[in-house]
């Protein structure tokens, strides 16, 4: 059996694949589709996820995804949810460049918008209630062409909690 696993995992390594779990994770890993990811990131993209929409639903574990652009590493997708029923309270640092809402008057979610200091690393950081789940959806990017990044962050994390079957988003 060993000998077996060591053979595999030449041949594994010999073409160059991973061994690793995170090794063939889709684009949005399952949680949010593949375009809106790659609309902001381009096609090279590196994926990593920890949890799975299974797992929040039925025991309540936290998910993560995180995508990057595999040309620049400046540039990623977050996309964490957990389960969260209690009321949450926004945070209360300040943010740079301002709070913005995506949405509509239907559902509507804050997004902070920040230029990190002493770089011109920029990002944008949504926080969503879709009940029973908080989400968090963060943008970042080496530069300010975020104008969109609002509402597409709010588009992933509507996708999610369809995928969690959240009532609330499959209305639309």
């Amino acid at each position: 059996m060993r000998r077996a696993v060591a053979v595999l995992l030449l041949g594994l390594a010999a073409a160059g694949c991973s061994s690793s779990s995170e090794a063939g994770t889709p684009v949005g890993c399952g949680f949010v589709g593949r375009a809106n990811v790659v609309g902001i990131l381009g096609q090279h993209v590196d994926t990593t996820a920890r949890g799975s929409v299974n797992g929040l639903r039925k025991q309540h574990r936290e998910v993560r995804c995180r995508n990057v652009d595999a040309n620049d590493s400046r540039r990623s997708v977050t996309i964490t949810a957990a389960y969260h029923p209690a009321p949450y309270a926004l945070p209360k640092k300040s943010c740079s460049a301002g709070w913005v809402y995506a949405g509509s008057p239907d559902k509507y979610a804050p997004a902070c918008q920040e230029t990190l200091s002493g770089t011109r690393q920029s990002r944008t950081q949504l926080v969503v209630r879709w009940q029973p789940y908080l989400m968090h959806v963060t943008i970042a990017r080496p530069d300010r062409n975020w104008g969109g990044d609002p509402e597409v962050a709010l588009a992933m994390s509507r996708d999610l909690a369809r995928r969690l079957g959240v009532r609330e988003a499959s209305s639309r």
